[in-house]
């Protein structure tokens, strides 16, 4: 039973911190004075931007995930004696840390870090700069936690944190396809200024 809550506490976990990545994109360019709008799993531009702008907005997602996982240890560190929110900080911690693993595992694989590549031209700097500042700043939380009473390192609690991942992959990947295939494409394609295009329509093919 404990083990369902905490699977729905994560799935919810995950469910926000998306959102607020999301939504600390829209601010970053509500702030250069640039409309947007969000869906579940996605920011747009309301309008063609600069690059510059669209450097500038790509902060905003990164910063929020990293703020929330900052956040989150902090306050389960301050109310570690309440189990109840102690779970729902480790639901946020997790999810948040998923996504920093995560994201820097792709852009790795990748050798392309997406909008990290844009933060990281902001400084003059290599986006895996930005991955290794993203997995520090990760560590030291996950440090904290644990010794603020999270769980202890153990073969066991590596496992389960395995399979938390693997659910995680699974319900993130399920709302993006729902997102994608009900609101993408009521928001508009726009032009970035360097030739590239956001929110390009999906290619279709004719026969012959």
């Amino acid at each position: 039973m404990k083990a369902l809550r905490f699977l729905a506490l994560l799935a919810l976990a995950a469910v926000v911190s998306t959102l607020l990545h999301e939504l600390g994109h829209c601010v970053f360019y509500w702030i250069q004075g640039v409309p947007a709008g969000m869906s579940l799993t996605k920011e747009f531009p309301l309008r063609d931007i600069t690059a510059a702008q669209y450097a500038v907005g790509s902060i905003g997602g990164p910063l929020a995930s990293l703020g929330l996982l900052v956040l989150a240890t902090a306050l389960f560190r301050k109310y570690s004696a309440s189990e109840k929110l102690r779970d729902v900080f480790s639901a946020l911690i997790l999810a948040n840390v998923y996504y920093v693993v995560l994201r820097s595992f792709i852009a790795l694989l990748k050798g392309e870090g997406g909008e990290l590549d844009s933060i990281a031209g902001l400084v003059g700097l290599d986006f895996r700069a930005v991955v290794v500042v993203l997995l520090i700043v990760t560590v030291i939380c996950i440090y904290v936690w644990i010794r603020a009473g999270g769980p202890r390192p153990s073969v066991r609690n590596s496992a389960s944190f395995f399979l938390l991942l693997i659910f995680y992959v699974f319900l993130v990947v399920c709302l993006e396809s729902v997102d994608s295939a009900l609101f993408w494409r009521g928001f508009p394609t726009i032009e970035i200024d360097d030739g590239r295009t956001y929110n390009a329509p999906p290619q279709t093919t004719t026969g012959t």
